[in-house]
């Protein structure tokens, strides 16, 4: 079952969060966040993403056969991708506060 983070990473590959951030300024941070996260995971990992994420018609199993690895650890990518990112948005701000303050400690 697709929850909200699904829709918004259907949404930034599919290029409507761009458009969206185009009519409300809100959104151009979920697009920073996203490309954020893609760009800390392994490659590997950030394609499978890519593909499944970009493709609504594509199916788990198609990207299993694609990548030649098990069914579950794709989907513990996934998993791990979603959680990253879903901490990001919500603390992103934090971590950037800490991040200054250690820098001038």
């Amino acid at each position: 079952m697709a929850d909200s983070t699904d829709k918004l990473l259907r949404d930034y590959f599919s290029g409507r969060l761009k458009l969206m951030a185009e009519i409300d300024p809100k959104h151009k941070q979920d697009i920073v966040d996203i490309t954020f996260c893609l760009s800390v995971i392994k490659p590997e990992h950030s394609e499978v993403i890519k593909r499944y994420y970009s493709d609504k018609f594509i199916t788990w199993d198609e990207i299993v056969s694609e990548v030649g690895k098990s069914n579950p650890a794709i989907r513990v990518w996934r998993t791990n991708f979603k959680t990253l990112l879903n901490i990001i948005l919500q603390h992103g701000d934090e971590f950037i506060n800490l991040r200054q303050e250690a820098l001038r400690a």
